[in-house]
């Protein structure tokens, strides 16, 4: 900041002050609201007696919704088999 204010004016040290503000503060709460919102799911999720379909539709989040095309979810015999080569887990089937 300051070496660029050398060359230019001494506003300069206002926009960098201002931008790092801004931007601080704005990744700062969009992590909290991704934190937050990733509990309040997980709580009610595990709080509700039943919950139908249309109910957890609701429950998804927009970053679940994002990526839910391009997510592949294993097999059982997939998860299986890494099980089982797994060095630290010995099954005995």
């Amino acid at each position: 900041m300051d070496a660029y204010s050398r060359y230019t004016t001494e506003w300069s040290k206002i926009y960098f002050v201002c931008w790092w503000l801004t931007s601080s503060v704005m990744w700062v709460n969009l992590f909290v609201a991704l934190i937050l919102e990733n509990f309040i799911y997980k709580w009610d999720r595990s709080h509700s007696c039943s919950v139908t379909d249309v109910e957890k539709i609701r429950y998804e989040t927009s970053v679940q919704l994002m990526f839910r095309e391009q997510v592949k979810e294993p097999t059982e015999e997939e998860l299986l088999c890494q099980l089982h080569q797994h060095p630290h887990l010995h099954l005995h089937w």
